[in-house]
């Protein structure tokens, strides 16, 4: 699905010429202003976690294949914007009026003018003129974007455009947790600890979300079926190895029809978070088995996994994407259902029906 991010229309430059000898006293005046009004550094950070997520969503949709990658132009462009508007109203000045290149004349310090006015002409091509842009444009695009926000951050913010975390993002906040940790681990080289710690991530994310939505001890809405645990043919007394052939092709039987059973819920539940699929298997191949077991996770490693930076780094992105993804579309449980629940509401399916045929032989 291409995704089109909303652009505001903007107003032709109003601004007349004036002399040098006023544009002195004016900015003498802004910039005692600014020291005023500068953000706080939270509403900064938090602003800058946003552009960055702009950013690199950019960055991906640039190495798809074409005309996807066109798109990447809009979103890079979007988050250039947003940086802007924040470096504005940090210094006090009023841009409600701004066309893109007005920035670099009231906030002179900025770099990249040049680059920017190439890349904005790019932007304009593909939204209003319906020109594609070739592959080099898109390496260029991206190349001056990354060094416009390498060079522009760290003077204006304080902060290294590298340090801004996405974390920051993320509602949950032992998800929040172990994503900072597999990131330090990462950092330090400890690829291992890395990978252990974001498949708890994620598993601590599914859990967190599934038990949110999961009012009075009821099963999940994201388990589908009953559960086959105590239902193989060992529990069912059935002889695999016996002697009477029937027996044991039956054994076979329901042993590999549980199996499947297993296997398309657990793929259906993942699916019905709203998590892509092709993604989660990459990401399960990279990560060790992980099991809760009595608020205690269990972690099964094969040694098969290749644990370089760039694999690492999939993972943790991974479990952010799909962190930013479930907040994307979130609700509380209590403002859909009462706080008082029937004892015929917290039964389970299986007690239900278990009543009903005792309640049918009586």
């Amino acid at each position: 699905m291409l995704q089109r991010w909303h652009q505001n229309n903007r107003l032709k430059s109003r601004f007349s010429t004036v002399t040098q000898a006023k544009i002195i006293p004016d900015l003498a005046k802004r910039d005692e202003s600014s020291k005023n009004n500068m953000l706080n550094k939270e509403i900064i950070i938090s602003r800058l976690a946003l552009i960055k997520y702009l950013y690199r969503t950019g960055i991906e949709q640039s190495k798809q294949a074409e005309p996807i990658s066109a798109f990447s132009i809009l979103t890079l462009h979007d988050g250039v914007e947003m940086f802007l508007k924040l470096l504005a109203e940090h210094q006090n000045i009023k841009s409600d009026n701004f066309n893109f290149l007005q920035y670099w004349e009231s906030i002179p310090e900025l770099t990249l003018k040049e680059s920017m006015r190439s890349f904005n002409a790019r932007r304009v091509n593909i939204k209003h003129k319906g020109l594609l842009p070739s592959k080099s444009d898109i390496e260029i695009s991206r190349v001056s974007v990354t060094e416009f926000f390498e060079q522009n951050t760290f003077p204006r913010f304080g902060v290294e455009f590298k340090d801004v975390s996405l974390f920051s993002l993320v509602q949950y906040e032992n998800v929040r947790q172990h994503l900072e940790e597999a990131q330090k681990s990462l950092d330090e080289g400890r690829m291992e600890d890395c990978a252990k710690t974001i498949a708890i991530a994620f598993e601590e994310l599914i859990l967190s979300y599934e038990n949110s939505k999961s009012a009075y001890f009821r099963d999940s809405p994201f388990a589908f079926g009953e559960d086959f645990t105590f239902l193989d043919s060992s529990f069912m007394g059935i002889e695999k190895d016996s002697a009477i052939k029937f027996e044991e092709k039956l054994g076979n039987f329901v042993d590999k029809v549980i199996t499947s059973l297993k296997g398309i819920q657990k793929a259906v539940r993942i699916m019905s978070f709203g998590i892509d699929y092709k993604k989660f298997v990459k990401f399960k191949l990279l990560t060790p088995a992980v099991e809760k077991i009595h608020e205690r996770y269990h972690i099964s490693t094969s040694g098969r996994h290749k644990l370089t930076k760039e694999n690492c780094q999939y993972s943790i992105d991974f479990v952010l994407d799909c962190s930013l993804k479930f907040q994307d579309f979130d609700f509380d449980i209590k403002e859909v259902l009462n706080d008082s629940p029937t004892f015929e509401d917290i039964m389970s399916p299986s007690i239900k029906s278990a009543l009903t045929e005792l309640s049918a032989h009586n």
